[in-house]
């Protein structure tokens, strides 16, 4: 689908914000929950919700991921526990994404059980969500660097979400344009 005409730029400033706010550096990691701490958003873990979720903590982990609920004036992030820590970020900064962009909420499913969806905002969330994890500056750092081993642990994101970020970032290709500049030398 493609992400609208600014995008990318408008979420490398919506990061840098939230950076700012948590006294940040653009490479320093970030810690999902402090960003729910710092725009009070409550952040609630499956397994400590007063239902019967062995569904998604067990059986089928991977059905569900997060979702953001309005509650009143404030919102609420719901997160799948179960997931690995990493995954977990993604997840939380996912839906952080949704709230910091003015996605509308929906019903994750309809009348029917179908579930919802709208392509465009889950590519935005997608998209923004990563940058809050690791910013341009960051993946750039990585890339030129060479901390590519290091990164995943560093910054609290998964290989996927590591090698995404470092493609789209632009990070990749200008770490080798550096090294064929080098290699001509």
């Amino acid at each position: 689908m493609g992400l609208r005409r600014g995008f990318k730029a408008e979420a490398n400033r919506i990061s840098a914000r939230v950076r700012e706010k948590l006294s940040l550096a653009a490479n320093d990691p970030i810690k999902p929950a402090a960003i729910c701490r710092l725009f009070d958003i409550d952040l609630i873990e499956l397994s400590k919700l007063p239902v019967d979720a062995r569904e998604f903590l067990q059986v089928d982990r991977s059905s569900f991921s997060a979702v953001t609920i309005p509650c009143a004036h404030r919102r609420a992030i719901v997160h799948n526990d179960a997931h690995h820590p990493f995954r977990q970020n993604s997840n939380i900064c996912h839906e952080l994404a949704h709230c910091f962009l003015g996605h509308e909420f929906a019903p994750p499913l309809t009348d029917q059980g179908e579930r919802t969806r709208d392509s465009a905002q889950e590519e935005e969330a997608h998209f923004l969500g990563g940058v809050l994890l690791l910013p341009d500056e960051a993946a750039k750092l990585i890339a030129l660097r060479g901390l590519k081993n290091k990164a995943c642990d560093m910054f609290g994101v998964s290989d996927d979400m590591l090698k995404y970020r470092l493609r789209v970032s632009g990070a990749l290709a200008i770490a080798g344009r550096l090294a064929a500049k080098r290699a001509i030398r």
